[in-house]
C-alpha cells in the first residue's frame, strides 16, 4: 500500500510541475505534501480499523485516493490563486 501512495505522490507532483513557473512548483510541493499527509491519515486509520478483521477494503482506498487527488488539485489553485497567479486552465 505504501508503494501506491509514492507512486501517486509521484504522479501528482510531475503532473503539477510540468510547465508550471516557479510559484507554480512551490505550490504543486505544498498541495502534494497536504494530500500525502491526508491520505496517509486516512490509510492508517483504514488500517487501524480493520487490523485483525477479515475484509477487503480496496474501494474504500480507492475513494481515499481519489480524495487526495481532489484535495491536492484544491490546495494547488489556492495557494496559484493567492499568489495571483493563473492555472493551465485559467
Amino acid at each position: 500500500m505504501r508503494n501506491l501512495v509514492n507512486l501517486l505522490a509521484a504522479s501528482f507532483v510531475l503532473g503539477a510541475c510540468a510547465g508550471a513557473p516557479d510559484g507554480g512548483r512551490s505550490c504543486a510541493k505544498l498541495a502534494e505534501a497536504q494530500a500525502a499527509a491526508q491520505m496517509e491519515r486516512e490509510t492508517s486509520l483504514l488500517e487501524q480499523q480493520e487490523w485483525g478483521l477479515p475484509g477487503n477494503s480496496g474501494l474504500q482506498r480507492e475513494f481515499i485516493a481519489m480524495d487526495a487527488k481532489a484535495y491536492r488539485a484544491a490546495v494547488y489553485e489556492e495557494c496559484l490563486r493567492r499568489r495571483g497567479l493563473q492555472t493551465q486552465d485559467g
